[in-house]
């Protein structure tokens, strides 16, 4: 099943709407049992298991799921499903989580990361109606078979005080090069944020290589699921508007040095020996803008998604076969695996 799972085309690969800034839409629904809300606790592990069985068994998706016990995979294959955000940080380094994976409906169930269980649902681009529609099914399912810990007055309880009530993350990457480079983040960031939605680099605080950033709500409590779904969809359309707006000032003020910083980002991936994973994320990002931007005609966005995640370490691991002695190793099959990608969008 772990095979499946990887051979899968990715929703980065996918098209989407508006997934020219919008990489995707990701639903997470946190639930817990009433006997145990945190991995951390051996209590009530067995439980768990058997109401995994039940659910595996009895449910309407019975037939068309699979569970993967983490204990089973070794360290690259968790690794790659993290590189994939298909599991957490957390996950990837506990004895104690499983995952619940449906190909064909094309969600998963996280069991045992910080809550029981969280039903997640990603689709490319701006999707997030037709995503919690995906994710409200799998959760009516999985309560039908298993109690959930619920409050009347608090809503679905969680080991976060962060996700109590709804429960609900909704959640998009966006890729707002220009924006990033007219120096807009930390306003956006500032004035998304009176309105309850945080933006926040992928990989730290202050560093978002790629310009690739997430957009999430901060609000679960007091609010309905419907209430969020169309706030967000109402904010990521607002940032949009603003990336749109900045690509067309900088392509009637500077199309020149745009165009310079396009192509040298391309020859640089054609011809480089060696590069890191975030150097290459940089350029990769602006070759997206010149494709979005028609400066690249000859090439399409979604080889640049994939590129994006297919260059990670386990990744080019998996797809040379191979054990990287060091960083330096890794970094020459990067370079080698993009040149041949983008002189060759076939595999």
């Amino acid at each position: 099943m772990i095979d499946e799972l990887l051979r899968k085309e990715g929703f980065w690969s996918m098209p989407g709407p508006r997934n020219d800034i919008v990489l995707s839409s990701r639903i997470r629904l946190a639930r817990n049992m009433d006997i145990c809300f945190s991995a951390e606790q051996d209590s009530g592990l067995g439980i768990i298991r058997q109401s995994i069985d039940r659910f595996l068994n009895e449910s309407v998706y019975g037939g068309k799921c699979s569970l993967i016990d983490l204990r089973e995979l070794d360290y690259f294959e968790k690794r790659l499903l993290r590189e994939r955000n298909v599991i957490s940080l957390e996950m990837e380094e506990s004895d104690k989580s499983y995952i619940i994976v449906n190909p064909e409906d094309d969600f998963v169930i996280l069991v045992n990361d910080d809550d029981t269980f969280r039903i997640q649902v990603i689709r490319p681009g701006l999707q997030f109606l037709e995503t919690y529609g995906i994710a409200d099914e799998v959760d009516n399912e999985l309560n039908r078979i298993i109690p959930y810990a619920f409050s009347d007055e608090l809503g679905y309880l969680t080991t976060s005080p962060a996700n109590l009530g709804t429960g609900l993350k909704a959640s998009c990457l966006v890729h707002l090069p220009v924006s990033a480079f007219m120096n807009r983040i930390k306003e956006l960031t500032s004035d998304f944020s009176k309105n309850g939605v945080n933006i926040s680099a992928t990989v730290s605080k202050n560093r978002a290589p790629g310009d690739i950033y997430q957009m999430s709500n901060r609000a679960t409590l007091g609010v309905s699921e419907v209430d969020i779904i169309g706030h967000m969809d109402c904010m990521v359309n607002r940032v949009i508007d603003i990336e749109d707006s900045e690509r067309d000032r900088l392509i009637s003020e500077s199309r020149l040095d745009l165009e310079d910083r396009v192509w040298r980002s391309y020859g640089i991936l054609l011809f480089s020996r060696r590069i890191s994973y975030l150097e290459a994320l940089e350029h990769l990002s602006n070759i997206r803008l010149g494709i979005v931007l028609a400066i690249i005609r000859d090439k399409e966005i979604n080889l640049i998604n994939e590129l994006m995640v297919s260059i990670q370490w386990s990744h080019l691991q998996r797809i040379y076969d191979r054990f990287f002695l060091n960083s330096a190793e890794c970094d020459e099959y990067r370079a080698e695996h993009m040149k041949y990608r983008l002189r060759d969008q076939k595999e």
